[in-house]
């Protein structure tokens, strides 16, 4: 790839062309570039995660249901835990304010805000899409107990990226 297209990180021309090239490739980005859809924007994206998680919530839901048929009980209980964390992550997401009147109401959005949003956004849906994967390829129940926790670690780590990726965005949207 040629330098032209990479981002300047002191802001020159070539990274304000990289921002510009971007919008025609990432759904979303021209949405916050311009002051009217930006709300809209947003909307959309938390329906993209409230869609992924609702997957992982699926995936969760049918491996919990796999435990209780054998009888796993004390593996039920540890993953029904983990369920109940996505779960409140989609709440957080499904019930928090549209937006912060700051960064929606702005005339125009400095390009490196622009930057950090949709980093964190494209972040974000890789974090989901790794979770689903992760998900639907493990073998469940894990033959072992040491599998099983290696299992709910992971799953550990994959949710706090996901709440870290959120709350950071929402951290860019408040600081404007």
């Amino acid at each position: 790839m040629s330098g032209a297209g990479r981002t300047d990180p002191g802001g020159s021309a070539g990274g304000t062309r990289f921002l510009e090239n971007l919008a025609y490739l990432v759904p979303g980005y021209r949405g916050y570039k311009e002051k009217e859809l930006r709300r809209e924007e947003d909307a959309r994206l938390r329906g993209r995660v409230l869609a992924k998680l609702q997957m992982v919530k699926a995936l969760l839901e049918e491996r919990l249901g796999r435990l209780t048929e054998q009888s796993l009980d004390s593996g039920a209980e540890a993953l029904d835990r983990r369920l109940r964390r996505v779960e409140g992550v989609a709440d957080a997401v499904r019930y928090a304010p549209y937006g912060f009147s700051g960064f929606f109401d702005a005339e125009k959005i400095r390009e490196d805000t622009l930057e950090k949003i949709l980093e964190t956004d494209l972040l974000l849906f890789q974090d989901l899409d790794e979770t689903v994967e992760r998900l639907r390829g493990a073998t469940f129940p894990p033959r072992t107990k040491t599998a099983f926790t290696a299992f709910l670690a992971d799953l550990d780590a994959d949710i706090e990226r996901v709440e870290t990726r959120l709350v950071t965005r929402d951290k860019i949207l408040g600081d404007r």
